[in-house]
């Protein structure tokens, strides 16, 4: 799956990691800075792809005035992360605090808090994620 961003708003994705699922993660346009546990990285276009492991903190972010695509490869590879971004991108840019908790707990993604401890960050997405689907739009079904 690819992202798309135009330069007018650096993109900017929090630290965070997913529990079932690893990522393969590529430049096709423009660069982003990666931060996989703790190190950051410039990848550019051409770069090999960075893969991502399971429960691997990591954030992204791209450049302000810089036109970005990059290129997103779950595996286990299916419609999942398609739908994810589309829910959570359905404003056009990250939705509420409560819309973005009810995406990652339905997700499979996970916020990783300052704590350090992925159990904290499951147990606060557990709550919290409960809660805000009380709150925040429905998860959508399809494309």
């Amino acid at each position: 799956m690819d992202t798309i961003c135009t330069g007018e708003e650096a993109l900017e994705i929090p630290s965070h990691w997913h529990k079932n699922h690893q990522e393969h993660l590529s430049v096709v346009e423009g660069r982003i800075e990666i931060t996989l546990n703790g190190k950051t990285t410039v990848l550019k276009a051409g770069d090999p792809a960075v893969i991502v492991p399971r429960r691997a903190v990591h954030s992204i972010k791209g450049f302000k005035g810089e036109k970005l695509i990059f290129r997103e490869r779950p595996d286990p590879a299916g419609i999942y992360k398609a739908l994810f971004f589309n829910d959570i991108f359905s404003g056009g840019k990250f939705g509420s605090l409560w819309h973005i908790l009810r995406a990652f707990y339905d997700g499979d993604a996970y916020l990783a808090l300052p704590l350090g401890s992925q159990l904290i960050d499951q147990a606060f997405l557990n709550i919290f994620g409960g809660i805000a689907h009380l709150f925040a739009p429905k998860k959508p079904e399809a494309l």
